[in-house]
């Protein structure tokens, strides 16, 4: 009897241990998933500062380009 209680503490202790880990695991995991989306809303705010600086660079530079071209047909009629 004394032996099955002992086998039985000692796997209890065991289990304890194990969902204490488990807990942290689990809170780990959660801290990441928070720290990822936030990761990935940054990427995308960064994403599109870019492709709406992009744009606006083309946009200027095809408004010079238009100038030009204007500005040459002119001289030459």
């Amino acid at each position: 009897m004394a032996g099955t209680k002992a086998i039985g503490k000692k796997i209890g202790d065991i289990e304890g241990q194990l969902k204490k880990h488990v807990r942290s695991l689990e809170k780990d995991l959660a801290n990441m998933g928070k720290k990822l989306k936030k990761k990935e809303t940054e990427v995308i705010k960064l994403k599109e500062k870019m492709t709406s600086k992009f744009v606006k660079d083309v946009k200027k530079k095809a408004k010079n380009v238009k100038k030009k071209v204007a500005k040459r047909l002119t001289n030459i009629f």
